[in-house]
């Protein structure tokens, strides 16, 4: 009876974390005062053996108002983003490329395995893994938590403290876009995006910008005690040979690491159980090169144990492997039987055991090639992921759209209710208007590829494309953003009476009638005729 008890209050405190919504902590005061945004690039790049890593400044008000902080990963062919995990939730976007990801969640059981039969097709040629003590006839298969297959388009969610990898499979470039909510409840240092890396002796994403900030931050007096390191700090260097001091009287600053760097090699070689000096140095870091950084490239390529529709257990090489959806392919196969049992759509309705953070959902694709839910044959789409379609999403307090405008076709002028919106130009080009709560214009230019706008919560903004396609993503910060359009179909202007349309802007019924009705669309307003003809 006690054990049964004891399972129950475990349940119920797991049922309870992984069905909470995160709040988000309030900006600075003056944080959102603006007088003109900015669109933003990335001002810092870290290189690495198998790619690269931008960043936009998160010290930028923009990005401090709207309490989050953004990165681009760039991996070539066989690529492996090394485990790191952050100190607030993540949205990743992939604008190109595919491959796999890991999630490693605290708890949660291995339910992959390695093949245990020899002479399988595409078996593993390591020797399995082998404990201090055995012998052969003991030897163990790997195992490890679920691998994932990401694609163009996939939006991938990443809670706070989970570590995280990618691999690129393939020939073509994967190029990621993270967005990390620092304001998050989740997050409960300071405001302030942080790498904690798990492999490696490289440089932190966000470092330069902390340091800067920092430096700041600090009163300029000699005499300062922020500015005077304490005697032990003069005599202990936190990593050895990986430490470094700053001069005259500076802070001390380390610019890579992981987190096992600072742990003695005696500590270390308890907890792992090992006692070879290398494998202890390389987990430490200390045999790392400068050329191979946060991104490393795999010689020969990763060979990933994952399932496919006719395999649910196969090992095999990534490239090998037969095109499926996992997503389509996870619905069809369990959540459809789970939708017959208890009816679909009934929100918060509870959450049982085949809804445990363990086996949920960290992905959809909402990018072109996917049925979108809004749609102009001579507009544009517009695909969004929120706690409705990607359950996750509730307790990560966060949620994205991708948009596809058309040459000369516009968004209208509508704003976000409670929610940030920080808008990543995907490819093309727009011209965008963003207008204050004192009806001035705090953004009127041309977003181009590769920039970011943030448009704070209530701002009003539209946009009219100047290219073939502008297609961007746009994160917000509320699990289920709420949006308000001022102009077209069910607008805020379409359902107002006449006459307070009438008598509020000063206008006769039947302009007033005009105001209301001449425009028939939702979201896309297609091109006038007078930009069809100069295009012709």
């Amino acid at each position: 009876m006690g054990k049964l008890l004891a399972l129950s209050v475990c349940f119920c405190f797991l049922v309870l974390g992984a069905s909470s919504i995160s709040f988000r902590q309030q900006p600075e005061e003056n944080a959102c005062q603006f007088q003109r945004l900015n669109a933003q690039r990335p001002d810092n790049r870290i290189e690495s053996e198998g790619g690269y890593i931008e960043t936009w400044n998160p010290n930028n008000q923009e990005f401090e108002c709207a309490g989050v902080a953004l990165s681009r990963l760039v991996l070539r062919r066989n690529a492996l983003r090394r485990p790191f995990y952050s100190n607030a939730p993540q949205e990743i976007f992939i604008q190109q490329g595919r491959g796999y990801f890991g999630l490693i969640f605290p708890g949660c059981p291995s339910t992959y395995e390695e093949p245990a039969q020899q002479g399988r097709r595409h078996q593993s040629q390591r020797p399995p893994r082998r404990f201090q003590g055995q012998d052969q006839s003991q030897q163990q298969q790997d195992s490890h938590q679920k691998v994932h297959r990401f694609d163009e388009g996939d939006l991938i969610a990443v809670p706070t403290g989970v570590a995280f990898w990618m691999y690129n499979d393939h020939d073509t470039d994967v190029v990621a876009v993270s967005l990390t909510d620092t304001n998050n409840n989740d997050n409960q240092l300071d405001q302030f995006p942080r790498r904690f890396n798990l492999a490696g002796n490289h440089e932190q994403e966000f470092l330069r910008y902390q340091q800067q900030s920092r430096r700041r931050s600090l009163p300029y007096s000699p005499y300062s005690p922020q500015t005077q390191p304490k005697q032990e700090d003069r005599e202990f260097s936190p990593r050895g040979q990986h430490g470094r001091r700053e001069r005259a009287g500076q802070e001390q600053e380390n610019e890579g690491g992981n987190i096992f760097s600072g742990f003695t090699p005696e500590f270390l070689a308890q907890a792992f159980q090992v006692d070879d000096r290398q494998i202890l140095q390389n987990l430490r870091g200390e045999n790392e090169s400068d050329e191979q950084g946060a991104i490393v490239t795999v010689r020969g390529g990763l060979r990933i144990l994952s399932p496919d529709r006719k395999r649910r257990q196969q090992y095999e090489r990534p490239d090998e492997e037969e095109e499926y959806d996992e997503d389509e392919y996870e619905y069809d196969e369990e959540e459809r039987q789970h939708d017959r049992r208890r009816g679909r759509g009934s929100r918060g309705s509870g959450n049982g055991i085949e809804e445990t953070i363990c086996t949920a959902s960290f992905k959809k694709n909402i990018g072109r090639n996917r049925s979108p839910d809004i749609y102009n044959p001579q507009a544009g789409s517009l695909k969004t992921a929120n706690e409705l379609n990607l359950l996750i999403l509730r307790w990560l307090g966060l949620s994205a759209e991708y948009g596809n405008l058309y040459r000369n076709a516009l968004f209208v002028p509508h704003y976000n209710t409670n929610a940030h919106s920080i808008i990543y130009a995907l490819r093309g080009r727009a011209h965008v208007q963003v207008v204050d709560s004192n009806g001035d214009r705090v953004f009127d230019e041309e977003l181009q590829e590769g920039h970011v706008l943030v448009v704070p919560q209530n701002f009003a903004v539209a946009g009219k494309s100047q290219s073939e396609n502008f297609e961007y993503v746009a994160f917000k910060t509320d699990s289920r953003p709420s949006i308000a359009n001022l102009a077209g179909e069910n607008s805020f202007i379409d359902n107002l009476p006449e006459e307070v349309v009438a008598n509020s802007y000063g206008l006769p019924r039947e302009q007033a009638r005009q105001l209301k009705n001449n425009n028939p669309f939702k979201f896309f307003v297609p091109p006038s005729e007078q930009s069809l003809r100069a295009v012709a």
